[in-house]
C-alpha cells in the first residue's frame, strides 16, 4: 500500500495569521485568515492500548533437517515472527508452529523494550500450525501484561486488525481488513484441511503467529495469523478459535498435541443424476459416496465401499460434501471430524443397498503411506550400499529433492501416484532409490527416485527390512528389483568392500541413519555416537570447570567470547533430554 493512501481526511478551519508586528496578515484574496489542516476528533490517533503490549516479536535460530541429504543438517539460519500472551498466570505465549519449528534458540521481545528474553517451546502442533512457548524469567512477567482473550468465528464483513512484526521494519505493525469468508484450508502443505478465516488485511512474512483482533480495545482476538495466498492480493488466513481451543485442550489433557482425527475414508460428490439413481438415493436425500476406506482405520470394520454417508453426528450432508456452518455459510463436512479428539466416536447415517443404517466407530489419526510432516510422521532416514542411496518416500523428501512446491510438477509420475495411498501394514514405507553416488561398482546405472520393490526376490515393506536383508545376505550377488521390472545387481563382497571408500569420498560418516543402526559393530558400520558424544562433551565441560568457571574463546582482533561453563553443560544436558522427549512424543 502506498504511503498516504489511508491518510485521514483533512478538515479546514479558519485561523488568523499574524504579522511580526502582531497585526493580521491578509491572504491573496484580501482575507486576513488562513486555512490550517487538522484531523477531525474521530480521526485523532488512538492512545496505544494495553492489548498491544502483549504482542511480542519472536527471534529464532533454527537448524532444519535435510531430506535430500539425510546424513547432514541444513545450514543454520535466523528468522523472526510474532506471538502474543494468552495466559499470564501460567506464562503461556502463543505463536505459529512454523515460527519455532526446528529451533536452536528462541527469544521474545516486548514492544518498545530492547531486551530479548530467552523462551522455551512447551508444545508444538505442526498440523494445526500452533505452538505454546514460555519465558521462565520472573522479571519478564513483572510488567503489566494483559491476557488476550479469544472470541468465536466473527461474522462476514466484521473488522479485523492484524498486529505483528512483518518485514520492512522492527516495530509493531497493524493492518486493517475485514472477514472475507470462512473456508477449509491447508495449514501445512499437503496436510489435512482445517477451518480457516480468510481476511483481506495484509499478512506478510513476520506476521506469522501474531493476533488478529476482533476488538482491539477489549483485547478480543479472532485468531492467529499464519499464511497468505502468494499469487493473489490481500488474501490472508488466520486460525480461528475452534482450532486453537482444540490445540489447547490437547495440551491440557496430554501435554502434547496428538494431531487431528481422520474420517477414515475418501468420498466423492453425488450431484450427478445417474449416479444417484444407481445408488438408490431418493430425490429428497443427499450425501457423499464412499469409494475408498483406510485399511488400518476403525472405519474399515464398519463402513463399506459404495456406502452413501448422509449424516454425520446428526448433521445432514449435501451432495457437494458440505454441511451448514452458519446461516448461508457452508463448509466441508470433514470440519466436524477435525473438531473431535482422537479416540472419540463418530456417528454416521449411511445408505447401503437402499437401506438406511446408523453406524458408529472410533476416530483415529490418519496413517498415510507417504508421510506428510517432519517430526509428526517422519524423520530423515537413509541406507547406502555400493553407492546406492535408499530413502523412505515422504512429502518433506519430495520438497527437498525437487524444490518446495515444484515437486508435484517435477517428481516422477509413478512416485506421485503413491502420495494419496493408504498404508496396508502398520510399519509400511515406500523404499526409494533416490540417487547413486558414482563409483566403479555402480557404473552404468542411472536411476533416480524410483521405487525399490524387491531384494533378492523378497518383497520390501520398509527401509529397515532392506538394511537387515543386505546385512544378512550371503548370496554372491545382491539384486535390487525396481519398479517396472528393472534391476540393479551388485557383487556382495565388492559392495561391502567399496562402500566405506564411497562414504569417505562423499564425507558421509555412516552408511545408515540412526534409526537403522545395528547394535553390533562390523564392516563399515559404526555405532552412532550422538548421545555418547554429547555425554562425553558435557563431562569434558564440567571437568573444565575445575580449572576455570568460565570458558573463554579468543577471536581475531582480540575479541573474546565468554561462556559460563556450568550453564553451557546444563544447556547441553537439557537440550539432549528435550530432544529425546520430543522424539518419544512424535
Amino acid at each position: 500500500m502506498d504511503e498516504g493512501e489511508n491518510s485521514p481526511t483533512v478538515e479546514a478551519r479558519s485561523v488568523k495569521r499574524a504579522r511580526p508586528d502582531g497585526t493580521d496578515a491578509p491572504h491573496a484574496n484580501g482575507s486576513s485568515h488562513r486555512v490550517e489542516a487538522t484531523m477531525p476528533a474521530s480521526k485523532q490517533p488512538a492512545v496505544p492500548t494495553k492489548a498491544l503490549r502483549s504482542v511480542l516479536k519472536v527471534f529464532v535460530v533454527k537448524t532444519d533437517p535435510n531430506y535430500a541429504q539425510p546424513w547432514q543438517m541444513r545450514p543454520q539460519r535466523s528468522s523472526s515472527g510474532s506471538a502474543f500472551i494468552v495466559d499470564t498466570k501460567r506464562r503461556h505465549i502463543m505463536t505459529n508452529a512454523h515460527v519455532v519449528s526446528n529451533e536452536t534458540t528462541v527469544h521474545v521481545r516486548r514492544p518498545g523494550n530492547p531486551k530479548k528474553w530467552r523462551a522455551k517451546v512447551l508444545c508444538e502442533g505442526k498440523i494445526a500450525d500452533l505452538a505454546l512457548v514460555t519465558v521462565e524469567d520472573d522479571q519478564f512477567w513483572t510488567d503489566e501484561l494483559l491476557d488476550l482473550q479469544f472470541v468465536d468465528v466473527p461474522e462476514l464483513q466484521d473488522s479485523i486488525l492484524v498486529a505483528g512484526y512483518p518485514l520492512g521494519g522492527d516495530s509493531l505493525s497493524i493492518t486493517k481488513g475485514i472477514v472475507s469468508r470462512v473456508v477449509m484450508t491447508r495449514y501445512a502443505h499437503a496436510s489435512k484441511k482445517l477451518l480457516g478465516i480468510q481476511i483481506d488485511a495484509a499478512i506478510n512474512p513476520g506476521n506469522s503467529g501474531g493476533p488478529a483482533f476482533a476488538d482491539l480495545q477489549q483485547a478480543k482476538v479472532a485468531g492467529v495469523a499464519f499464511s497468505k495466498l502468494a499469487n493473489a492480493d490481500n488474501v490472508g488466513y488466520i486460525i480461528p478459535y475452534q482450532i486453537i481451543k482444540h490445540f489447547l485442550q490437547e495440551y491440557e489433557l496430554h501435554g502434547i498435541f496428538r494431531g487431528c482425527c481422520s474420517v477414515g475414508f475418501r468420498w466423492q460428490d453425488m450431484e450427478n443424476t445417474h449416479l444417484r439413481e444407481h445408488l438408490q438415493v431418493a430425490a429428497q436425500q443427499s450425501g457423499s459416496l464412499i469409494y475408498r476406506i483406510d485399511p488400518l482405520a476403525p472405519a474399515h470394520e464398519v463402513l463399506k465401499e459404495n456406502d452413501v454417508v448422509m449424516q454425520i453426528d446428526g448433521v445432514p450432508i449435501a451432495d457437494d460434501g458440505t454441511v451448514e456452518f452458519r446461516n448461508e455459510e457452508r463448509v466441508e463436512f470433514s470440519h466436524i471430524v477435525r473438531a473431535k479428539h482422537i479416540g472419540e466416536s463418530l456417528v454416521v447415517k449411511v445408505l447401503r443397498d437402499g437401506a438406511l443404517l446408523a453406524l458408529e466407530y472410533q476416530l483415529k489419526q490418519r496413517r498415510p503411506l507417504v508421510p506428510i510432516l517432519h517430526g509428526v510422521d517422519c524423520v530423515p532416514s537413509y541406507f547406502i550400499v555400493g553407492g546406492l542411496v535408499f530413502v523412505p518416500l515422504s512429502i518433506p523428501f519430495l520438497e527437498h529433492a525437487y524444490g518446495g512446491l515444484n515437486w508435484r510438477k517435477l517428481a516422477p509420475v509413478p512416485i506421485l501416484a503413491l502420495v494419496t495411498e493408504y498404508c496396508e501394514l502398520p510399519d509400511e514405507q515406500v523404499v526409494v532409490l533416490f540417487q547413486i553416488l558414482a563409483a566403479e561398482i555402480n557404473f552404468g546405472y542411472k536411476f533416480q527416485t524410483v521405487k525399490c520393490e524387491l531384494f533378492n526376490g523378497r518383497e520390501l515393506h520398509n527401509l529397515k527390512q532392506l538394511a537387515e536383508a543386505v546385512d544378512a545376505c550371503t548370496d554372491k550377488f545382491m539384486r535390487f528389483g525396481l519398479e517396472g521390472g528393472k534391476s540393479v545387481i551388485l557383487d556382495r563382497v565388492q559392495a561391502n568392500t567399496d562402500t566405506p571408500i564411497i562414504l569417505k569420498q562423499h564425507a558421509i560418516t555412516f552408511d545408515r541413519s540412526a534409526d537403522l543402526q545395528r547394535a553390533t559393530n562390523n564392516n563399515h558400520v559404526a555405532e552412532q555416537p550422538g548421545d555418547f558424544a554429547a555425554g562425553m562433551l558435557c563431562l569434558l565441560v564440567m571437568c573444565l570447570t575445575g580449572w576455570s568457571l568460565y570458558m573463554n574463546t579468543l577471536f581475531a582482533g582480540g575479541r573474546m567470547l565468554t561462556i559460563h561453563a556450568c550453564t553451557s553443560a546444563a544447556e547441553m544436558v537439557s537440550r539432549q533430554s528435550s530432544s529425546c522427549r520430543r522424539q518419544t512424543q512424535t
